[in-house]
Formats: C-alpha cells, structure tokens, sequence
C-alpha cells in the first residue's frame, strides 16, 4: 500500500508540475529572449518526452489526474510534429520564385545567427511549387497607390512592425504567436498593364515573400501567411 501512494505521488507531481514547467519555461524563456531559441525547443522536447514516459505510466495505475496533463501536451503538440513530417524543411516563401521581393529592411535588422536574406533559388522554388502550387501573385483592379494604403491597413490590424514604407514596397516583421519567433515580411506593388478585355484602368500585382530568421523548417507558417494577407487584401 505505501508503494502504491508513493507511485501515486510520483506520477501526480511529475505529471501535474514538473510536466507544464517545462513547456512553459522553454516557451517563456524563447519569447522573451532569455536563452537561444534552440534551448527553448529542447525542454519542450523533453517536456514531450516525459509526457509520452508518463502517460502509459498513469493509465497503467489508473491515475486519471496525472494522464491529463501528458494528453494535453500530446495534443497541443501533434499538429505541430503531423507538419514536420508532411512539409519541406524551408524557411522562405514567396510568390514570385524567379525575382523575389528583397528583404532590404531585414537585412539590417537581422543578427549573425540568423539567416542570410538571399533567396536560395531553384531548389527552393520546386519545393514551394511542389507543396504549395496555388501560391501565386494576386492582381488588382485598383492603382498601386491604392493598394499601398489597403497593405497597410491590414498590416497594422495584424499587429505586424512596420519596418520600411517605401512607394513600391512595404517591409514588416511578423511575431509568432507561441515562442515569438520573428519573421521578415516584403510587399512589393507594381502596376501592370490591362490583359485584353479587362475592364480600363491602372491594375496592381502585388507580390509577397515571407521569411524566418531562424529555423530550417517554418512548418508552413509563411506559405499560410501570405495566403491570408493576400486572400484578405483581395476582399478589402
């Protein structure tokens, strides 16, 4: 009976405090820049380890309370690790692959352990195209100058930093929502001439390039954030 209670212990602390701690230090500690980013995603892997020691453990006494916290976690954490399985291991995403809008701001403002802001090229753009082939550059009826206020309304209700406002292009930095990470994003606007039979008027390609600055895999969070801004941009 007493090991039975000190099992029982055991398995409620570790699960219900030692469990959290873990997830929340390695999250809180990366957002705010306590500690490299890659030591925050260690003790969330460990947090994750233990959750995957713990469970069969709780379930096999019969601890419901302490198999909550490691199936939480577990569920909290699948989407993320089904991504990393399913998507490239890439970090920079644009429409337009051949001349991609340049991260001029970026450049300034990135460290020495970031990444560089080249786009890599080919090799990068078949394995967007492959994963993400509808990815593409949107067309407005409206001049640039237009378009330009329009980028910037939804950059400023995203919550995005402002970095570079030029006539032509637009810069800003994206925040996840979890660990912080920082994201450089480019806006480029250029005025196109009418297909034949368009209706008459100046019209806008806008191009978009969003990239981590640390990081191999982004798991599909540039690639998705350009959908919307320019599925967004689009309904404005």
């Amino acid at each position: 009976m007493e090991t039975f209670f000190s099992c029982r212990w055991l398995l409620v602390s570790l699960s219900c405090l030692l469990l959290p701690l873990l997830g929340i230090v390695g999250v809180a500690g990366t957002r705010w820049h306590w500690w490299p980013y890659t030591l925050g995603l260690i003790l969330v892997a460990a947090a994750l380890g233990l959750a995957l020691v713990l469970l069969p453990l709780a379930l096999w006494h019969r601890q419901w309370l302490a198999a909550l916290p490691p199936v939480l976690l577990l569920m909290l954490v699948f989407p993320f690790l089904l991504r990393g399985l399913t998507l490239p291991a890439i970090h920079d995403i644009s429409t337009d692959t051949t001349e991609p809008p340049t991260l001029t701001a970026a450049a300034r403002l990135r460290g020495a352990g970031d990444h560089s802001t080249d786009y890599e090229g080919e090799a990068l753009a078949r394995q967007q195209a492959a994963t993400w082939p509808t990815l593409a550059p949107l067309v407005l009826p409206y001049p640039p100058a237009q378009v330009h206020r329009r980028v910037q309304a939804l950059i400023t209700q995203r919550g995005w930093t402002l970095t570079a406002n030029g006539e032509r292009q637009l810069e800003a930095v994206a925040v996840s929502r979890l660990f912080g990470f920082r994201d450089d994003v480019a806006i480029r606007l250029r005025p196109v001439e009418n297909e034949p039979g368009a209706h008459t008027g100046v019209y806008t390609r806008v191009d978009m390039r969003s990239a981590s600055r640390v990081g191999k895999s982004d798991l599909g969070a540039n690639a998705e954030r350009i959908r919307t801004f320019l599925a967004d941009l689009e309904q404005q």
